[in-house]
């Protein structure tokens, strides 16, 4: 019996690493106004873009239903493999709650689900940690174990162009959000135990790579032999210089960059920039 690692799209996992490694992924939702998409399925992160360039009203995003969750978890079990689900914080969506409850329906005790207590960056740096679990043929116990472990070690911080996604999405309280809209200021926020967290506020854009070059080492991380996790909306050369200058710095075994999917542009908005690792 092998074991079949199941995720949600707001983990934002490249394609690659999916077929690479034969990862299920269930997609949530975003709907604009008049029209709905199954994210990084039916509509791709620069489609996505420009739909929100263009749209009067904020599109917004809804979770996995538990019936998309069965069937997914149903196909994997008539394999004969085993499910192991790593999703978002379900303090962000009820996607966790929705696998729970297809687990339930189905009454197997061959799927195991974690939440991840995290989104996007977070959750992509757990999954990896997963492959490389099932990859040494761990137990599915001692994977659950492992994971739930690394939880803690989780690092994730995202600088945003605004916060009014974020506001507007539910995802931070409208006191929080008014910071960003003044004086040009540029929120940092951390992702850290399900929740996010305006963690610093920068004045214009340009002071970004040296807030997170100084964050780094402040916080004495060695990124020497991790993978760094990279992500954007559209911010390229914001990217490719956050790039040039860890990399100047760590002997890093290896970067991923990816530009976030529709879920999480939704909330993030165009020009974010984000790193993510594990402390480990």
């Amino acid at each position: 019996m092998s074991i079949r690692i199941v995720i949600d799209s707001t983990s934002d996992v490249t394609n690659d690493i999916i077929e690479k490694y034969n990862l299920k992924m269930v997609p949530l939702t975003v709907n604009f106004e008049k029209e709905s998409f199954l994210d990084k399925v039916e509509l791709n992160s620069e489609e996505f873009f420009e739909k929100l360039s263009k749209a009067e009203k904020l599109p917004t995003t809804t979770l996995v239903s538990p019936g998309a969750f069965v069937e997914a978890f149903s196909e994997i079990l008539m394999e004969g493999d085993e499910v192991l689900g790593l999703f978002l914080a379900s303090e962000f969506s009820g996607t966790y709650d929705s696998a729970r409850m297809a687990k339930d329906m189905i009454g197997s005790e061959d799927i195991h689900i974690i939440d991840t207590r995290s989104v996007c960056l977070g959750s992509f740096a757990l999954i990896l940690e997963a492959i490389e679990l099932v990859k040494q043929n761990k137990t599915i116990d001692e994977i659950v174990e492992k994971l739930e472990e690394l939880k803690e070690k989780v690092v994730a911080v995202a600088a945003v162009d605004t916060l009014k996604y974020l506001e507007k999405g539910g995802r931070l309280s409208k006191g929080q959000a008014v910071v960003g809209s003044l004086l040009n200021i540029k929120p940092i926020i951390s992702i850290k135990d399900g929740k996010l967290a305006v963690i610093e506020k920068i004045r214009g854009k340009n002071k970004t790579i040296k807030w997170f070059d100084e964050w780094i080492e402040k916080n004495n991380y060695d990124l020497t032999d991790k993978t760094v996790l990279m992500f954007h909306g559209r911010a390229y050369e914001q990217l490719k210089l956050l790039r040039s200058t860890i990399e100047e710095k760590y002997k890093i075994k290896n970067i991923i960059e990816q530009q976030v999917g529709p879920v999480i542009g939704t909330h993030s908005g165009p020009g974010v920039l984000g790193i993510g690792f594990l402390n480990k």
